[in-house]
C-alpha cells in the first residue's frame, strides 16, 4: 500500500507539472468558464435536448446547481433553453453555434497540446502509455472503452 501511495504522489506531481507547462491551457474565449462549466457545455453538446435532470445525472451534480450553471452558460450565449415538446413544465437544453464553436476550439487546443506531449515518445512508448492510462481510467470510472479504441474512434 505504501508503494501505491508513493506512486500516487509521483503521478500527482507529474500532473501538476503538466498543468504548469500549459497542458490545461484553453483558448482565451473560455477564460471565464470554469472546468465544471466547460464539462457541462460538453455534455449539452454531446446530448442536445437534455433536461436539467438528465444533465445533473450525467455530471454528478444536483439539479439546482446545474440550473444555475445553465443560466450562466445561457447568459454567455453558449446554450439555449427550449420548451419540451411533450412536457410543457420541462425545458430542453441545446448548444448554440457559439457554444459549438468554442468546444471545437477547445478540443483542437487540447489535441494540439496532447500531440506535443506525446511527440517526445516513440510509437511503442505512446502505445504503452495510452494502454496503461486507458486501463487506469477504466478501473476508476468503469468505462468500457480502452485507450486504443478511443484513439481509433476519434482519429
Amino acid at each position: 500500500m505504501e508503494d501505491l501511495m508513493n506512486d500516487a504522489e509521483v503521478f500527482y506531481q507529474l500532473m501538476t507539472r503538466l498543468r504548469q507547462a500549459g497542458l490545461g491551457a484553453s483558448p482565451p474565449e473560455m477564460a471565464h468558464l470554469s472546468p465544471p462549466l466547460m464539462a457541462l457545455l460538453e455534455q449539452v453538446a454531446n446530448h442536445p435536448g437534455s433536461s436539467i435532470m438528465d444533465l445533473a445525472h450525467r455530471v454528478g451534480r444536483r439539479a439546482p446547481t446545474i440550473s444555475i450553471e445553465i443560466r450562466h452558460l445561457e447568459k454567455a450565449g453558449f446554450v439555449t433553453r427550449q420548451p419540451h415538446p411533450q412536457d410543457k413544465r420541462s425545458v430542453q437544453i441545446f448548444p448554440t453555434q457559439k457554444g459549438k464553436n468554442l468546444l471545437q476550439k477547445v478540443q483542437a487546443a487540447r489535441r494540439e497540446t496532447f500531440a506535443r506531449l506525446l511527440s517526445g515518445l516513440s510509437s511503442s512508448e505512446r502505445e504503452t502509455l495510452l494502454e496503461l492510462l486507458g486501463k487506469a481510467v477504466h478501473r476508476l470510472s468503469g468505462a468500457a472503452v480502452a485507450a486504443s479504441n478511443v484513439r481509433r474512434d476519434s482519429a
